[in-house]
């Protein structure tokens, strides 16, 4: 076992392998064990939920058509279009947000491995739909190669289902996650706080830090414990949009932590945006799962934003932060 501490300094206890690990391993087989565990604890790890060939297969395309690109895309930290961005190693470290909408006529193979055999994979969804009582509707999805550390935080503060903490999170290790290469951690019965409502004063647009400082604050005045699952080429976490989570900081740089994370919804919810904005998502019917594609670059019009939002950059994001802004305070006033 190895401690290590999460981004806002919070002590973490990493197993080394799985049999170190105080978080319970369950496999597909098991899906009342997971529900129970799942409903108790905020979230649930589950072994073997893609093949091994799957995830060779998915790094293998990010070598191919990712890595090499000189396209921006839109990425996880910032929801902007960027560069790749690597470190010393070769790692890309700023993930890409929705894989599932990258441009086809530039990433055609790897678009379409992520939606079809992750995304859509019959694992996972059979857990969600069992859970959930009906089949998932996918509205968010990232990849990541390098680690780049994501502070303790609840998924329901920036999106969820119009019934809050519907929504779940799935995290796909797409390799073997090693203690020290930044890996996922979890509070347990976390998603048991009680949390103070969303307000002016605490907004995603204008209170992000103290929002941050206020999750830190509830995890150290419980008696509440971080856990950092061992994990294995396909397997995965599955937690609740209330549970506190983040990532930890990479200890030996040699190391990647390929994944693939989505948010997950019951079909028949609408999908909350930033704790304002429900909106019913347009979707594709994939076979196991309903799949969401923001800014879809198969279509014209996301092109069209995209070539906006590279040409005039500074002009984009000034206007787009000044009508988030009208649009979040216009809601809680008047919604």
């Amino acid at each position: 076992m190895i401690e290590l501490s999460t981004p806002n300094g919070l002590s973490a206890q990493v197993p080394e392998n799985e049999s170190e690990d105080p978080s319970p391993h369950f496999t597909i087989k098991d899906l009342a064990g997971i529900q129970a565990y799942y409903e108790a604890n905020g979230y649930v790890v589950v072994n073997g939920l893609l093949d091994p060939s799957t995830c060779d297969e998915m790094r293998a395309l990010w070598n191919d058509e990712i890595k090499p690109s000189t396209h921006p895309i839109y990425r996880q930290e910032t929801s902007r279009l960027e560069l790749n961005r690597f470190n010393d190693r070769g790692w890309v470290m700023n993930p890409i947000l929705n894989p599932q909408s990258v441009d086809p006529r530039q990433f055609p193979r790897f678009r379409k491995a992520a939606r079809e055999q992750v995304l859509n994979s019959s694992g996972y969804a059979s857990i969600l739909q069992h859970i959930f009582g009906e089949r998932p509707k996918v509205v968010q999805a990232m990849y990541f190669e390098g680690n780049s550390e994501t502070w303790e935080h609840q998924d329901s503060y920036y999106l969820d289902s119009e019934h809050i903490g519907s929504l779940m999170g799935v995290w796909f290790a797409l390799e073997d996650i090693g203690p020290k290469a930044g890996r996922f951690f979890v509070c347990p019965k976390s998603h048991l706080f009680n949390w103070p409502k969303r307000s002016l004063k605490n907004n995603v647009v204008d209170a992000h830090v103290p929002f941050i400082q206020s999750v830190v604050q509830t995890f150290l005045h419980s008696d509440s414990v971080i856990h950092s699952p061992a994990l294995r080429k396909g397997d995965a976490v599955i937690w609740n949009a209330c549970t506190i989570h983040g990532s930890l900081g990479t200890q030996d740089e040699a190391r990647s932590r390929s994944s693939v994370t989505c948010h997950v919804i019951p079909a028949s919810h609408r999908f909350l945006r930033l704790h304002h904005s429900v909106v019913d998502v347009p979707t594709e019917d994939m076979g196991n799962v309903l799949l969401h594609a923001p800014k879809d670059l198969a279509q014209a019009r996301y092109r069209a934003i995209k070539w906006c939002e590279t040409t005039f950059p500074r002009l984009f994001w000034a206007l787009k932060k000044r009508l988030r802004r009208i649009e979040i305070r216009f809601e809680m006033l008047f919604g």
